[in-house]
């Protein structure tokens, strides 16, 4: 099982597009499922993401199927192990019977990065399951950073899933996913594996301490007390009232703060120039620019700061650990646990994921989360041991973490179009 290699996802016939609608139409007509599983238990495990995401054509999709590819070569090793059914990959490209235009048709859009956004979080409706029932059915799925939609078309269908999500919080010693499922179950035995708040704080007094010790040893830069930060110009954490949003959206909001006290921006370190018409307007308002290439967690260090505001950023979950004030300019759609008291707040709209530290790297994680749902798992009882950045090497992913001495490798999609 450890061995096998990952195939691409092949299973379900080429029925037309016409008989899986009715199909689906007569899934659909039945009565709600009484919520007794053992009776739909999965024959194989599919591994998928938001395959309907694209920056431009069709052909762009390359970039978001490397980190598909790149989560499945992670996991499903131990997947295979504790499950021991088969494991595919459902991805949308030349080489895969799944079609996305087909989904972007039924919705009467081109594909293209501003229809993403629109059916990001959309509906699902029949023609829309009718297109996934023969590429996910009898499967467990487990999704990398799957969207609302699909999430949507799963419940549906009555598919159990598990989706991950990079988390937020980046400065522990290596990084880690979010976990979140539509099982109860399922949801339940992801509980335990939890990080807690105290490993956080942890950290946070590790970063605060060697900030202190640093300070001792050189020049203090310019400070200021509120910290612009900004994001990737193409991130589903972006996706409000269906349009992908940036800073420049809120210049108000901005130059009110600009008038109050001193700000910088900092870029993010994958999209470290600002656009021409942002910088010209942060100049216009004396709002200093921070190289990304200081480290963030020494700027969330200083005494100076008092507040971090940005679209969306993950920083803004981080900054609440490091005691700051936070200011979102749009809903938050993916909410993350751990989370610091007072600074979460749930809705309906916002998706929840709990943080899970190292643990999902092991055959026991899986055998244990997945017994509910699968007739049978096998554990082995053998944790593999904890190794700082890790992950971090491996996905060639430091964000504002600049003391392990890699380099980000940033997708060409986090360049703007």
């Amino acid at each position: 099982m450890f061995g096998q290699r990952l195939n691409r996802e092949t299973a379900g016939p080429n029925q037309s597009e016409q008989r899986w609608t009715c199909v689906a139409k007569q899934i659909f007509s039945k009565e709600p499922f009484n919520g007794d599983y053992s009776r739909m238990q999965p024959k194989r495990i599919v591994i998928t993401s938001d395959l309907l995401r694209v920056t431009a054509e069709k052909t762009s999709r390359k970039g978001f199927a490397t980190n598909t590819n790149l989560f499945a070569a992670i996991l499903t090793p131990q997947i295979s192990a504790a499950t021991r059914l088969p494991v595919t990959i459902l991805e949308w490209d030349d080489a895969s019977p799944f079609d996305g235009k087909a989904v972007y048709d039924a919705f009467g859009l081109e594909a293209n990065a501003g229809s993403w956004a629109r059916i990001f979080a959309a509906d699902a409706t029949d023609i829309v399951c009718a297109l996934f029932l023969p590429h996910v059915e009898n499967s467990l799925v487990i999704g990398f950073e799957i969207s609302p939609l699909l999430q949507k078309v799963l419940n549906r269908l009555d598919i159990p899933f598990v989706d991950m999500r990079w988390h937020p919080l980046r400065f522990l010693d290596d990084i880690f996913f979010g976990f979140s499922s539509n099982r109860s179950e399922l949801s339940a035995a992801i509980a335990p594996y939890a990080l807690s708040c105290q490993e956080v704080d942890f950290h946070v007094g590790l970063h605060k301490a060697t900030a202190i010790r640093r300070s001792a040893f050189k020049t203090r830069g310019r400070s200021c007390d509120t910290l612009i930060v900004g994001q990737t110009p193409f991130d589903a954490s972006l996706i409000n009232d269906e349009r992908i949003a940036t800073l420049l959206d809120h210049k108000d909001r901005i130059a009110e703060l600009a008038k109050t006290g001193s700000v910088a921006f900092r870029p993010h370190p994958f999209s470290p120039h600002p656009s021409p018409a942002l910088a010209a307007f942060l100049e216009d308002h004396g709002i200093a620019h921070v190289d990304s290439d200081i480290d963030m967690y020494e700027l969330l260090c200083d005494d100076s700061l008092q507040r971090v505001v940005g679209l969306s950023s993950g920083t803004l979950d981080e900054a609440t650990f490091f005691g700051l004030s936070v200011t979102r300019f749009i809903p938050q759609r993916f909410r993350y646990l751990p989370h610091v008291m007072d600074a979460f707040q749930t809705d309906n709209e916002s998706l929840v994921y709990t943080g899970i530290y190292h643990a999902f790297l092991n055959v026991d994680f899986w055998a244990d989360i997945l017994r509910s749902t699968l007739e049978r798992t096998w554990p082995n009882g053998n944790p593999i041991p904890f190794k700082s950045d890790r992950l971090r090497h491996v996905n060639g992913a430091y964000w504002g973490l600049l003391n392990t001495g890699g380099t980000n490798l940033v997708m060409s999609y986090n360049t703007p179009e």
